[in-house]
């Protein structure tokens, strides 16, 4: 076991990670700038050495940088010491961290190094990063962390070392699950190709040839050859994506934490303790959902969440199981929303689009009705949410929403921040209002319930969490 209380530096060739990181945070355009300006400066005499007394001004910064940069785990704090004109101490409790992340980008892999991210909720970014250490290190660091416990302090003797559980796999993903998880979503890379397609598009058009029979041409019929062309592109860049970004995708379990890790050239590790998970939500469009696929989202206080796709029913269970969440398939969700909801979103449908055709009309006459087209989708759309849309309140507090895409969230109540109940002009004049239960990851909001049912919902919330003695973070 490696002995994080003696201060431990990063290998030696994190110089040159600090030394990247340096100038990504100097920017693009600096550096383009500053490269054009060597590249083209007349350097004669003594401004020839120039160049090299930059690259090694720079390299001697990185490498004060690195020296002056440590890190240990001391009395139950992580205690970060850098700097090299100020130095600057930042001593983080152990069970504060939220979440800690292992990556091992390509380069990070060719030298059998990889970076550590932690997050404890501060900011809204990670509180800090080692940029290169060895992979027992980081792995040793991520444990103390997940498995961080208070230990009473005994006077006149040594504190006991802190037992750190195993864990073991609980499942991993193969490559014929990664292909049916990059056939069931949606292939959002091949919209990089829409910005170049619609700025060169029509020169690119004029250039094709025209095919057709006789003497008419049919260029037009490159439209559904570029259509599916664009759609079989999609397709592929999306498989690419998901096998570069979960390969091997495997979920680990210890008695209290939960750690994903992913990656081809690139591997990812992401670790939190089980307390730490504030909210569970998962989402299963019409694809995954012939598939029997979906996807998980574990929500810490930080910024790194815990999420898991392409899991079947029985690992969607399993998930929510170590989470210490009860399956969704287990609660009593029998309650409804007020159908004035499809009301509502109709008449501000109406408002807007009718407004919409109005300001066409000077434009495009006699077309400008077409902008009420969108009235019937939002009336169906709305209709079948309220029809779909179910609601539970025990221990925890759970909806279930249904139109094109299945959407659960769940939340336990003793790790509710604050809760509010809340009543629109249209709420108020029928007797309706909002509950919306916050915890420190995000909320979960039901509307259009009666008053008298979203004032029972925060009562029984709020006497959850005071009789509740366990931690909510």
């Amino acid at each position: 076991m490696i002995d994080l209380s003696v201060p431990q530096r990063q290998s030696p060739l994190a110089i040159v990670f600090l030394g990247l990181r340096i100038l990504r945070s100097l920017g693009i355009a600096q550096i383009v700038i500053v490269v054009l300006f060597i590249m083209r400066a007349p350097f004669n005499g003594a401004l020839s050495v120039l160049p090299f007394v930059i690259i090694v001004a720079f390299g001697g910064f990185s490498a004060l940088a690195w020296w002056r940069y440590t890190f240990q785990v001391l009395d139950d704090e992580l205690v970060v010491t850098k700097g090299i004109v100020r130095v600057v101490r930042l001593n983080v409790p152990i069970e504060r961290i939220q979440s800690i992340a292992i990556e091992q980008q390509l380069l990070h892999r060719l030298t059998g190094l990889v970076k550590v991210a932690v997050d404890t909720a501060g900011s809204n970014e990670a509180e800090f990063s080692i940029d290169a250490v060895a992979r027992p290190v980081a792995e040793e660091l991520q444990r103390r962390a997940v498995t961080a416990v208070p230990t009473p302090v005994k006077i006149g003797s040594a504190l006991p070392p802190p037992v750190l559980a195993e864990d073991r796999v609980v499942f991993t993903h193969d490559g014929r699950r990664l292909l049916a998880m990059a056939l069931t979503t949606w292939p959002l890379t091949g919209l990089l190709v829409l910005g170049p397609l619609l700025a060169f598009g029509g020169d690119f058009f004029n250039r094709l040839p025209d095919v057709g029979l006789g003497d008419q041409p049919f260029r037009w019929w490159w439209v559904p050859v570029g259509i599916a062309g664009f759609i079989v592109f999609s397709i592929v860049f999306n498989i690419i994506r998901v096998f570069l970004q979960d390969w091997e995708l495997s979920l680990r379990a210890s008695a209290t934490s939960l750690r994903r890790t992913s990656g081809l050239l690139s591997r990812t590790s992401t670790a939190s303790s089980v307390d730490r998970i504030q909210m569970v939500t998962s989402a299963q469009n019409p694809l995954q959902r012939r598939a029997g696929l979906r996807g998980i989202e574990l929500a810490t206080v930080g910024q790194r969440n815990l999420s898991v796709d392409g899991c079947d029913d029985a690992q969607f269970t399993t998930v929510l199981t170590l989470a210490a969440v009860t399956p969704i398939e287990e609660l009593l969700l029998d309650r409804r929303i007020h159908p004035a909801a499809v009301w509502l979103a109709v008449r501000n449908a109406t408002v807007v689009c009718a407004l919409l055709t109005g300001a066409l009309f000077w434009l495009i006459g006699w077309w400008s009705p077409l902008a009420l087209t969108p009235i019937p989708l939002v009336w169906a759309t709305t209709r079948l949410h309220v029809a779909n849309f179910r609601w539970g309140l025990g221990q925890q507090l759970a909806s279930s929403s249904h139109v094109l895409s299945l959407r659960t969230e769940q939340a336990v109540l003793h790790k509710t921040n604050a809760v509010t109940v809340t009543q629109s002009i249209f709420e108020r004049r029928r007797g309706l209002g909002r509950v919306q239960l916050m915890t420190a990851s995000g909320a979960i909001s039901i509307g259009m319930i009666p008053i008298e049912e979203a004032h029972a919902a925060r009562d029984t919330i709020l006497h959850a969490v005071e009789i509740d003695t366990r931690p909510w973070i």
